[in-house]
């Protein structure tokens, strides 16, 4: 079978696909508009998880820039020179290359734009007067070679290479009295920040703020904020022992607009159809109507989806070859699709429905307004039913014709299923780029479980996903489990029965909670509670009392509770 693989790479660089897929060309022109007219210094951020397309959105801007012939638009990868002691060299370099070749660079910015190369070439040499760096491959060399080459390779840093020293003093004066005109703009976008070392990332940051906020500077920075905010956390805590840190506060006196790139997963149809361009009409034609459902349960994270996609055209590829499924007529790729993406997203729902053809009969018979009942009970279809209620995602991709066909044909499930243990299986690697949000984790004791699933169930009817402890699979590491989950919900919802005061997993879950002071609680208070045994931070919240029984007004008023109280993005 001829088809071609697709490569992670972002809109617009080298021979990627041009086109927006991910719904961010509204982004781009508002942002990008928003530099050209805003007279600087300032810094926007543009934060996201990693695949998420940080990237995509920054080559976007770029591309609007391009052919303003009042703006100078630089790309700095700082991935590239993060080993260098002083990111600053490289940075001010590009941005010299970019004013230099800028089309009519002399005529556009006068003797204002030459003082501001003087001043930043300055300030270069000045920086790497004093700093080495390591190169891979060489041992250390002064980094004014580095700062040579990359301003230009035959071109010496300054004019004079005698020039006196003590330029370096005077660098940051010259550049702050270097005054552009207020039409004039650089607009500096700086990729990859998140995959440095968080300590260089810092650096370049600082940098930033202190020598390159000048006016007409417009710096446009993409970076997952909790790589930078985890870091500062940890290490005003472990080495300065100021354990309430807020490592969000640093970024926030650097970046004045912080832009979060909104969820995907409502836009991914246009993205999933342009992944399936330069594929077999036969392949595209069966991945289309299951493709937007397998992108809602990874999250909508486009980089995991290419890897998905590339990964279900390999094992379609092999198995048209391999003996033992050849014979078998060959396995169609809607039904790889739907088993990998059970296996990546729900393996404890995959080893349910893989392990019983009774249990994926019946899961396929269910009807939804019986999950709830089957929840209650053990086994393997309790778990099915579990993740059914409380999981949107997963009823998209059962209930839908294509999960239909998976569940009502063993032959070919089986087929799926065969391949993926003796050729194909994924480890947690190959997955560790999913990330789940929930609206809300369900803490209870054991014995209120069915007032736990009824809360799940009339919430789960609101739209909202919620996390409880009946999805952790046995022989999991619990704790593992209930951090990442926690660390993924906006609320936790914390059920006071006549018993919580004994329950030592609820303890825990509340203890995980109190331990993020963004943590926040709402007391669910279920018949016969017992306000004097639950923890006092429980008992100083205010909850919603369902002492009388779960009904249709209290879920009303946790939905509404919820959804006040999503936590602002995290990225």
């Amino acid at each position: 079978m001829e088809f071609s693989l697709i490569p992670d790479q972002a809109i617009g660089e080298a021979d990627a696909r041009s086109d927006d897929g991910l719904g961010f060309d509204t982004y781009s022109r508002i942002l990008a508009s928003a530099a050209t007219n805003t007279r600087g210094p300032f810094t926007i951020g543009v934060f996201g998880e990693w695949g998420t397309g940080k990237t995509s959105l920054m080559r976007l801007i770029e591309r609007r820039l391009a052919d303003d012939p009042n703006v100078v638009t630089v790309w700095f990868n700082a991935w590239r020179y993060e080993q260098e002691e002083h990111p600053i060299i490289p940075l001010v370099g590009t941005i010299v290359q970019a004013l230099e070749k800028h089309k009519g660079f002399a005529a556009t910015f006068g003797a204002g734009g030459k003082r501001l190369v003087r001043s930043l070439r300055a300030i270069a040499y000045g920086f790497s007067a004093k700093s080495k760096v390591k190169v891979p491959g060489f041992a250390e060399v002064e980094a004014s070679f580095v700062a040579k080459d990359m301003i230009e390779r035959d071109e010496r840093l300054t004019p004079d290479p005698l020039l006196d020293r003590s330029l370096y003093f005077g660098a940051f004066n010259s550049l702050d009295k270097t005054k552009l005109r207020d039409t004039l703009r650089v607009v500096v976008l700086i990729d990859d920040l998140d995959r440095c070392f968080p300590d260089q990332a810092i650096r370049l940051l600082e940098s930033i703020k202190l020598v390159l906020a000048q006016p007409g500077f417009i710096f446009v920075i993409g970076v997952a904020r909790k790589v930078v905010e985890g870091y500062l956390q940890h290490r005003y805590t472990e080495e300065y022992g100021i354990a309430d840190f807020k490592g969000e506060l640093y970024l926030d006196k650097i970046v004045q607009l912080p832009f979060h790139i909104p969820p995907s997963t409502g836009r991914m149809g246009a993205f999933c159809k342009l992944l399936l361009v330069d594929q077999p009409a036969t392949v595209a034609a069966e991945l289309d109507p299951v493709l937007p459902v397998v992108a809602q349960a990874l999250g909508g994270n486009p980089r995991a989806l290419i890897r998905f996609v590339n990964n279900i055209l390999i094992d379609y590829a092999i198995s048209q070859d391999l003996e033992g499924f050849v014979e078998r007529g060959g396995i169609p790729i809607r039904f790889f699709a739907v088993t990998r993406c059970l296996e990546h997203r729900w393996p404890e729902v995959f080893d349910a429905l893989t392990t019983s053809d009774d249990v994926a009969e019946a899961v396929d018979a269910w009807a939804s307004d019986t999950y709830a009942t089957h929840a209650e009970g053990t086994g393997p279809a309790a778990t099915v039913a579990t993740q059914l209620l409380s999981d949107p995602e997963l009823r998209l991709l059962l209930k839908g014709a294509h999960g239909h066909e998976w569940l009502t044909d063993p032959v070919l499930r089986g087929a799926s299923v065969s391949f993926l243990f003796t050729q194909q299986r994924l480890s947690q690697l190959d997955t560790s780029e999913v990330s789940v949000k929930y609206d809300a984790f369900v803490s209870y004791q054991a014995d209120n479980r069915r007032e736990a699933i009824q809360i799940v169930d009339g919430l789960s009817r609101a739209g909202l996903r919620i996390f409880f402890d009946q999805h952790i699979s046995p022989g999991t590491d619990w704790q593992e489990t209930l951090n990442s989950a926690l660390s993924s919900s906006s609320v936790l919802l914390f059920c006071v029965g006549p018993g919580t005061g004994e329950s030592q997993w609820q303890t825990r879950e509340l203890d995980l909670v109190l331990d993020r002071a963004e943590g926040l609680i709402i007391p669910v208070l279920l018949a016969g509670a017992d306000l004097s045994t639950a923890p006092g931070f429980v008992r100083r919240r205010q909850g919603v009392d369902m002492r009388d029984g779960i009904s249709e007004e209290g879920i009303a008023q946790l939905t509404r509770a919820i959804e006040s109280r999503r936590r602002r993005p995290s990225s």
